[in-house]
């Protein structure tokens, strides 16, 4: 496989040495393949991601000058669903967002691992799909088409799986209020000059109820940093790695701001 983008250094590989050992989170700016080839078998207590697995770009009207488009390419399903398979603990979660064209290949690509795993629990198994119903739609096909307003969650176990923490949760995600139910808000484009920046109340629902204190939490497609700065507020242990190195400063800034809490 052609590792294009830099090695891991010899102060990279103590980092992940370290991490691994129970020591404390880190960030890398590289390409995905070189830190998850470093890590060994069954070493990640849970996965939560957001690829780039379609070409994005707002298409909204806007004042302000559009986000960086985000680029398919650089998704490789077939390698993230066999290194999840390796690296994912037996029982550990995997929580992976796609819209509806994506869905099936990726559910498809989780299925495919059967021929190579007969048996259940040697790998990840699709468990179901979330949904998240946005607080307002997007743009597409304004005259021939029902406008999008939700996305989708893959959710699967290595193995078995083990059981959810806390009360069992519907899977189209909601919060309940004084006044009914509310639907997570969409995070502005501009918040982090990234497009599709995920709210970090979901990504918390995620990991504390497939999680505990100090497990160790991998987001091979870390955008600017979500999941890290939910991982940060649940003493969380977290791996993050991104190929933008805009994205890695705004993130780096977010978990900083949230450690200052």
């Amino acid at each position: 496989m052609d590792l294009f983008f830099s090695q891991l250094t010899t102060e990279d590989k103590k980092q992940l040495e370290e991490l691994l050992s129970g020591g404390e989170s880190c960030a890398f700016n590289k390409d995905n393949r070189v830190v998850m080839e470093a890590l060994p078998d069954e070493s990640i207590d849970l996965i939560v991601t957001d690829p780039p697995y379609k070409d994005y770009q707002s298409n909204r009207p806007v004042a302000r000058q559009k986000v960086k488009k985000i680029e398919g390419a650089h998704f490789d399903l077939p390698y993230f669903i066999e290194q999840s398979n390796r690296l994912l603990k037996p029982g550990a979660h995997f929580y992976c967002w796609c819209d509806h064209r994506a869905f099936p290949e990726i559910f498809l690509q989780i299925q495919k691992l059967q021929e190579q795993f007969p048996a259940k629990n040697d790998r990840l198994n699709y468990k179901n799909c979330l949904i998240w119903v946005k607080n307002n739609h997007g743009s597409g096909d304004l005259k021939g088409d029902y406008a999008p307003q939700h996305e989708f969650v893959v959710f699967a176990v290595k193995g078995k799986g083990k059981p959810l923490n806390g009360k069992r949760k519907p899977n189209v995600l909601f919060k309940k209020t004084e006044n009914g139910i509310e639907f997570y808000p969409k995070v502005s484009n501009y918040d982090f000059n990234h497009g599709t920046t995920k709210p970090v109340e979901i990504l918390n629902t995620f990991i504390e109820a497939s999680s505990r204190e100090n497990d160790l939490v991998l987001d091979p497609y870390a955008g600017t940093f979500s999941t890290g700065a939910a991982c940060a507020e649940l003493n969380r242990r977290f791996l993050l790695v991104e190929l933008e190195e805009k994205y890695c400063e705004i993130g780096k800034s977010r978990i900083n701001q949230v450690k200052k809490r």
